[in-house]
């Protein structure tokens, strides 16, 4: 029988040479993401890192497709934790109140919040300007701004855009509106004061005109989108403030004839009063005393005085006549005229709407229409009365009476329940009156704004 006997080797022969795993030796092993031998390298851009490592951003090697890095993962420094450079002024701290902010040249901001940091930034603003701020960029983390005037009180707060981004808008905060001359300051923090590793800011000051603000006419007058106390020209007239001599009320040469506004409700007047010492025959009836002569034939004349008390031009801010500013100077029992003319192109069946706080007895063209006894608050069209308007100018008179509290009234004319609009309206038994500059007493206050 044959045997073989296999070997593998002598008991002498020395072990294989043991090849061991190493960064650098060209071969990626293990966990190594790369290993280029003698080339890697933590300096040289693009390069696998001496720690077998691909390049990245963060390792503060600026590679092909990085324009920065700096190594730190902060911004705020001119790099980005995303290794994109930042143009706008680089953070500079400290800056943590209002009152030690960091002065800015440029509108755009580069910076970044630390755990509990705040920053905040000044500019100076012109008076009646608006102020804008809004986070830019990537915005990853919850970013606060807050508005503080030249006093320190903050007067606006950032809401939420739908990108994620810290918004503070005119639009939505008041307090950004109009701001008086002085520094301002923009103060940005972390939501329950987190870190914000890298954040980018625009503030802008800019004009009224360029938002849509949406004042009310209390605010606006003139509906042109400034705020009265910055307006130039709050009546919208055509006439400058300074050159106007009645800057709140519309007589320079732009001034349309007034009509009724656009649901019918008569703004334009003239008005007299306070009248006192008469007691209300029936609840809250206006007095039986005709202050005016003969009240139905009355035909009021603006600057003709009646007992010391001169005619005057109302203008009401909405629907509401009030009389509670300029006629309230007296306890109640009291008692006001107002008087207006309204146009009709041809004859036309009409239901008054009356709306009195309190009582009120009306005159159109000589005849009373309508008397209210009651004692109650404003409200559009609570009374009604069945009317006809004549073809052209109709007389149109009113008598107020308070008992006390609120005072004024609603007026219009309706077909059925629909408001007739476009009526031209006159302050004139002459009719198709235009607002002017005329001053008949040469004092310097134009005729529809003269109490005296």
């Amino acid at each position: 029988m044959l045997m073989l006997i296999l070997l593998s080797g002598c008991k002498d022969d020395p072990p294989p040479e043991e090849i061991l795993a190493a960064c650098g030796n060209g071969l990626i092993e293990a966990d190594e993401q790369c290993d280029d031998g003698e080339a890697n390298s933590d300096t040289d851009s693009d390069a696998c890192r001496t720690s077998c490592r691909l390049p990245s951003c963060g390792d503060g090697v600026a590679d092909s497709e990085e324009a920065c890095d700096d190594g730190n993962g902060w911004g705020g420094d001119g790099c980005d934790p995303t290794c994109a450079l930042q143009s706008g002024v680089q953070e500079s701290e400290p800056n943590d109140s209002w009152d030690a902010g960091q002065a800015l040249t440029e509108s755009t901001i580069d910076a970044a919040l630390t755990g509990g940091d705040i920053d905040c930034f000044t500019f100076e603003v012109a008076e009646c300007r608006t102020i804008a701020a809004s986070q830019t960029g990537a915005c990853t983390a919850d970013l606060v701004l807050a508005l503080h005037d030249p006093i320190g009180t903050q007067v606006a707060a950032s809401a939420v855009d739908v990108d994620g981004c810290a918004q503070l808008d005119p639009v939505e905060e008041p307090g950004a509106r109009f701001a008086v001359e002085g520094t301002w300051a923009v103060c940005a923090s972390a939501l329950l004061g987190g870190e914000v590793p890298s954040y980018s800011l625009s503030i802008e000051s800019g004009d009224s005109s360029d938002y849509d603000l949406s004042l009310d006419e209390s605010e606006d007058f003139d509906g042109d989108g400034i705020i009265d106390d910055c307006d130039g020209d709050r009546d919208g007239d055509g006439l400058d403030n300074a050159d106007d001599n009645c800057p709140d009320l519309p007589n320079g040469p732009d001034n349309e004839p007034p009509t009724v506004d656009d649901d019918g409700f008569i703004r334009h007047w003239l008005t007299i009063g306070p009248f006192t010492g008469e007691s209300s025959p029936e609840d809250c009836l206006p007095s039986e005393t005709e202050r005016l002569g003969d009240d139905a034939a009355a035909e009021p004349v603006l600057g003709e005085t009646v007992d010391d008390l001169t005619w005057v031009v109302t203008i009401s801010d909405d629907a509401r006549l009030g009389f509670e500013d300029d006629y309230a100077t007296v306890d109640a029992p009291r008692e006001v005229y107002a008087a207006a003319w309204v146009y009709a192109d041809a004859e036309t069946a009409a239901t008054l709407g009356l709306g009195p706080d309190d009582g009120a007895r009306v005159w159109l063209n000589g005849a009373e229409v309508l008397e209210v006894t009651g004692c109650q608050g404003t409200t559009a069209d609570q009374f009604t009365a069945e009317v006809t308007l004549i073809s052209g100018w109709n007389r149109l008179l009113v008598k107020v009476y308070d008992q006390g509290g609120g005072w004024g009234t609603y007026v219009r004319f309706l077909d059925g329940d629909t408001p007739i609009t476009g009526l031209p309206v006159s302050l004139s038994a002459d009719g198709g009156w235009d607002f002017d500059q005329t001053d008949s007493d040469g004092d310097g206050v134009g005729d529809i704004c003269d109490d005296d």
